[in-house]
Parts: structure tokens; C-alpha cells; sequence
């Protein structure tokens, strides 16, 4: 009887070491697998031989010390195929307790080590499962499809914080491959074909190879009880669409309440905001559009701002020259550059320059001006060239004086790095400006050996829009820029009326994107004025931050925020709704439907618009420089 209770807790500590075991890897894989690489694989190989060792000794296997290990060796090696050799042990061995208690905890050990590396090849879907099951995380990553973006953007979270919890969902994983830029290449190159199920399979990240629902996954919990982040990043944007709004409903039919949930889609067109404003209704979700060619220009300004570019005077907060650039290529990527590059390159005592390059140009900057009549108001150049044309290299020739940027988006990597290349020889060639930056799309910086040689032999050719470089935590979600924009609606909200002041999540659309804007645009403001968040140290009070700045800089600081205000307006397609054409009858600054305001006119001219609303808006103008304090006391800046 004593035997038998021994051998049930024997066998149920056995049962515990592999839940605790299991529970091990789900919680923390990286320190598991170096334990088990490490620690428990060797002790067991040294113990299992040593056990087979006195287990073999005896007769002619004791009088010969190779064969005794040769013997030992091959059954320790067979231990890990879950084969045991007590047969071949001595007899009477086998009537020793201490002997046999021993061999039955090494032959467990090394089948613990194999059932961990049968798990680890093929049981990423049971402990997905039991870490969904067993997690309460804070904070949760969710990936709809399993694609090259997503599992950069997974990497990059884990590599910050590997205990992160991350969730992919895809029914179709076994197809997904690695997906490589369609590019026409010179020479054969070898290719990494190792799958993205793999790449993944490697972190930390839990996967789930099912279709969406709430129901089936489980995964009510994460939006009801941690900060929850979905991603559809996949290069269909219908797909994207209708699983996102899918959620939005699955959470409607369950009646959850997220605690915050924040929904980033890979989608074309701005408008989509609207739609996805009337399905979320009061539910505490928000939702970022987005596409690579948006995530790139944001990538531009954030390591290659326009304010770097320019001599400054900073004891009055102005600029000494023009911003003049020169685009090749106007796709989606050049394009989003341009309004990019608009939108945080107004300067007082500077104009914003760009000539535009393109071989269908003609279709393309007729278009882009239907969408974009606001606009206008840059010098804007628009040519029809071929590449290396003539009229190309004379277009060049012309715009050298005074360029500070060139930015090639000709839609292939090993052509974009080519004519980089050719515009450094010629820029080398036809003036002494060494200051030139050549900006240039390149969509994989990590297979091309002649990427990287171009990079270090041309120093002022830039690389951006790979996707290690856009899809990442500081591009995609940047909370800490999302802050500092909530702190600054708060700041003006703060100072209406309590009837007339609006939550965040009440704001428009365009209203939030004019907060976020301004959060990117605390940088300039700084280097304009000659700052850094370490000086707000010295100044106790508001009033002592706007007295160090004197008047002048004060009011060109404030100047520049109404440039900046009406640039990111006019790059989400809005319009000056010009005075005149406004009734008499009508009492509001905007016409939302079409998209015009009466403040995108001049500073000088806002005077005018302020008496026909009875509204301060050059205050608010100024205001925004003061907030500047505010933020650096909430350590935002």
C-alpha cells in the first residue's frame, strides 16, 4: 500500500514539474530555453552517463574502460529517445532503491528534455492557447495577419520590453512566406526563405492560427481589462478594413466596454476616419489610418526635419533662408513626403520651395492639386522629365542654388539608390554645396549588400522607408507624442467656458490630427527659438519662460504656430474660406462638409476674421508657445 502511494506522488510530481515546466515557458521562453540549453540539457547527458556508468560495472565492462564508456555514451544517448537500458544494468542493482530512484529521475529528465523540443517544433499552438489563457497583461498587441510589417513592428516591441504580451491571429500562416519588393535584379542574389511563422515562433509572441471571433479566441478579457492595440497591417486594404470594423461590431454584439482600445489599419484613404467615427459612436476606441507611404514621410521629418536645415536666428525665433527641395518621383511616397515636408517647414523669414519631378506629371499634379487646393499658396514647381533626360539634368542645374534637400521615390530600390548615386556625382561636379542631403526610399536596407556600400561610400545620401525603420513602436503608436497632444487640448479646453469645452474623444477628426501635428511640432519650435527641454529648468513660472523669450521671439514663435496650423490644414485638404464668400447669416469659422476655414489666411489678416467671429484667434496662436511651459513641466517635451 505505502508503495502505491509512493508511485501516485511520484507519478503526480512528475504531472507538476511538467505543468510548472509548461507554465515556465509560456511566462518567460528565453531564459526557459537558455535554463534548458544550458542547464538542464548537460546535467542530464552528465548524470545519465554517470547512472549507466555504475549500472555497467561489472565483469568484462569493469576490467575495460573504453568499453564502459562507449556503453554508457550510447544509452545516455538513448535516453533522449525515450528508450531506457535497465536491462543491460546489473541485476542486482536493479533491487537498489537509492539506484533506482535515481534512474527513473534522470530517464524522466531526459524525457522532459525531449517533450520540451517536441513542444518547441510543434506545440506553438498549445502554448499559445495556454498563455492566452493564463495572462492578464496590462497592456496587449494584437496582429490580424501575419505579414513582413507586423512582425517588424512585434520585434520591435519585444526588443524593447520582451515581456510585452502579443498576440497574431491567422488562419492562413502556413502560405505566408517571406514577401520580397518586386525588383528586377542584375545579379542573382540568395534569399531568406525562412517563413514569418518562423521569425515569429522565435519571440515571445503567442499565435493563433484560427479565424477572428471574440467567442472562439477568448480574448474579451484584453479589451476589457488591459490597454489594448489591434494592428491590420496587411497590404489588402479591404481585408483591413472589414476585419477592423468586424471588431468594432463583435465588441457592439458582446456589449464589452474597452477599457482603451486603439485600432491602427493599413488603409489609403483619410476619409476612412469618418466612417469608422460613426460605427464607434461612445466606445472608448480610436482608430489610426495609415499606409507605408505616411509611415515613411513621418520617418522624414522625425530624422530629417526641415528646421535642420536652416540657418537660424534664434534670439528672435526666425529663419535666414528660404527651404527649397527637389522631389524625383511623385507617387504616393513622393507625395506624402511633399505634404509632410510642407506641413513642418513654415518658418517666419522663409519661403517653402519644391520642385517636383516626375514622367507623368501631368496627370499626377492635376490630381494631387483637386485634392490639395490649399496648396497653392507654396511655389510649388511642377516639371515632366524623364530621369537623366536632358531636360532632367537642366531642371537640376537650375534648383542647386539654395537646395537643401533632394528626395528620390521612384518606386524601386536598386533604381532609387542609382540615381542617388548619379545626383552625388553631380552634385559633386557642379557646385561646392556639400550640405545637400539626397533623400531615398529604399524598401529593404537588409538584403543588399549594394545598399550599404552606396550608404557609406556617399555619405550625404539618406536611407528611409525600409520597413525596420517605419514599422516601429516610435513611428506607429508613439503614446508619448499622443500625450503631449492630449496635454494640449487639455490646455485649450482649459481655457473656454466649462459648457463649451470638448473631451478628446469628442473631437473631430481633423481636430485631433491639428493636436498630434502640434505635438510634432513642439521640436521646431524649440530649435527656433534656441532651446532645449533642459533649459525650462532655470524658469519658475510661466510668466518668467515668456519673459526670457522677450517680445519678439514670443511673436514670431507665435506666427509660426499659425503657419504650421494652416499648412497641416491644407495638407488634409482644406481651403480658405475667403470672407466674402461667407453669409452674413452664418456664425461659425468652418464649413466642415467642405472642408474650408476663415483662419487660413495670414497672420496679418487674421485681425479681420477675429471681427467678424468675435474670437481671439491669434491668442490662441500665442497661447500655444506658452503651453510649451506646461509640457515641459509634465516632462512631454
Amino acid at each position: 500500500m505505502e508503495n502505491l502511494i509512493f508511485e501516485i506522488l511520484k507519478m503526480a510530481g512528475f504531472i507538476v514539474v511538467l505543468f510548472l515546466c509548461c507554465l515556465w515557458l509560456v511566462k518567460d521562453k528565453r531564459s526557459f530555453y537558455k535554463f534548458r540549453d544550458w542547464g538542464l540539457i548537460p546535467l542530464t547527458a552528465l548524470a545519465g552517463f554517470v547512472i549507466y556508468c555504475i549500472g555497467y560495472w561489472e565483469a568484462g565492462t569493469k576490467e575495460s574502460l573504453i568499453t564502459l564508456v562507449v556503453r554508457s555514451f550510447l544509452s545516455t544517448f538513448h535516453m533522449f529517445f525515450l528508450h531506457s537500458d535497465l536491462l543491460e544494468v546489473r541485476h542486482h542493482m536493479h533491487t537498489n532503491a537509492t539506484y533506482m530512484f535515481a534512474f527513473s529521475i534522470i530517464h524522466f529528465a531526459a524525457f522532459l528534455v525531449s517533450f520540451l523540443v517536441v513542444l518547441q517544433l510543434f506545440g506553438k499552438q498549445f502554448l499559445s492557447w495556454l498563455k492566452l489563457k493564463l495572462s492578464t497583461p496590462k497592456d496587449s498587441y494584437i496582429f490580424f495577419d501575419l505579414n513582413e510589417g507586423a512582425v517588424a513592428l512585434a520585434e520591435d516591441l519585444l526588443k524593447k520590453d520582451r515581456k510585452r504580451f502579443i498576440l497574431f491571429i491567422d488562419k492562413n500562416v502556413k502560405h505566408k512566406l517571406v514577401a520580397f519588393p518586386k525588383i528586377n535584379l542584375s545579379l542573382p542574389r540568395l534569399r531568406d526563405k525562412e517563413s514569418l511563422f518562423e521569425k515569429i515562433s522565435k519571440t515571445e509572441a503567442v499565435f493563433l492560427k484560427k479565424d477572428f471571433s471574440f467567442d472562439e479566441l477568448k480574448i474579451s478579457k484584453l479589451v476589457d481589462k488591459s490597454v489594448c492595440r489591434m494592428f491590420f497591417l496587411s497590404e489588402n486594404e479591404d481585408y483591413n478594413i472589414h476585419m477592423s470594423l468586424k471588431v468594432i461590431g463583435e465588441i457592439r454584439r458582446l456589449q464589452l466596454l474597452p477599457k482603451e482600445l486603439r485600432l491602427y489599419v493599413n488603409a489609403d484613404s483619410e476619409e476612412l476616419i469618418d466612417l469608422f467615427a460613426e460605427k464607434i459612436g461612445p466606445l472608448n476606441v480610436e482608430v489610426h489610418i495609415f499606409n507605408r507611404s505616411k509611415l515613411a514621410a513621418q520617418e522624414l521629418i522625425t530624422n530629417y526635419p526641415p528646421v535642420n536645415a536652416l540657418k537660424l536666428e534664434t534670439s528672435k525665433a526666425v529663419a535666414l533662408s528660404d527651404f527649397s527641395m527637389l522631389i524625383i518621383g511623385f507617387g504616393n511616397m513622393g507625395s506624402e513626403a511633399l505634404k509632410a515636408m510642407i506641413e513642418q517647414g513654415q518658418f517666419v523669414g522663409s519661403t517653402f520651395r519644391a520642385t517636383i519631378i516626375d514622367k507623368e506629371m501631368k496627370c499626377k499634379a492635376g490630381l494631387f492639386e483637386h485634392y490639395y487646393p490649399g496648396l497653392k499658396n507654396y511655389q510649388l514647381e511642377y516639371h515632366e522629365a524623364e530621369v537623366n533626360s536632358s531636360e532632367f539634368f537642366n531642371l537640376l542645374k537650375d534648383k542647386l542654388a539654395g537646395l537643401k534637400y533632394i528626395l528620390v521615390a521612384l518606386g524601386e530600390d536598386e533604381l532609387n539608390i542609382k540615381t542617388a548615386v548619379e545626383l552625388s556625382h553631380f552634385i559633386s561636379r557642379e557646385t561646392d554645396n556639400d550640405q545637400i542631403k539626397i533623400l531615398t526610399d529604399v524598401y529593404n536596407t537588409r538584403d543588399y549588400s549594394y545598399i550599404q556600400q552606396a550608404k557609406e561610400c556617399f555619405k550625404e545620401i539618406c536611407l528611409y522607408g525600409s520597413n525596420d525603420n517605419i514599422y516601429t513602436e516610435d513611428i506607429i503608436i508613439n503614446e508619448s507624442r499622443e500625450m503631449t497632444a492630449r496635454k494640449i487640448h487639455a490646455y485649450y479646453n482649459a481655457q473656454k467656458a466649462v459648457e463649451k469645452q470638448v473631451p478628446w474623444q469628442a473631437l473631430s477628426p481633423i481636430k485631433k490630427m491639428t493636436n498630434i501635428s502640434a505635438a510634432s511640432h513642439i521640436y521646431t519650435k524649440l530649435q527656433l527659438a534656441g532651446l532645449t527641454p533642459q533649459d525650462f529648468a532655470q524658469w519658475s513660472t510661466e510668466e518668467e519662460y515668456v519673459k526670457a523669450l522677450g517680445n519678439e521671439r514670443f511673436e514670431n514663435l507665435a506666427k509660426g504656430e499659425h503657419l504650421h496650423w494652416n499648412a497641416t490644414l491644407f495638407v488634409h485638404e482644406w481651403d480658405v474660406w475667403h470672407l466674402s464668400d461667407i453669409p452674413d447669416f452664418v456664425s461659425v469659422n468652418k464649413d466642415e462638409k467642405h472642408k474650408k476655414h476663415a483662419c487660413l489666411v495670414d497672420w496679418e489678416e487674421l485681425k479681420k476674421v477675429e471681427e467678424r467671429f468675435g474670437e481671439p484667434y491669434r491668442k490662441y496662436d500665442r497661447d500655444s508657445v506658452r503651453n510649451i511651459w506646461e509640457l515641459a513641466k509634465a516632462n512631454l517635451l
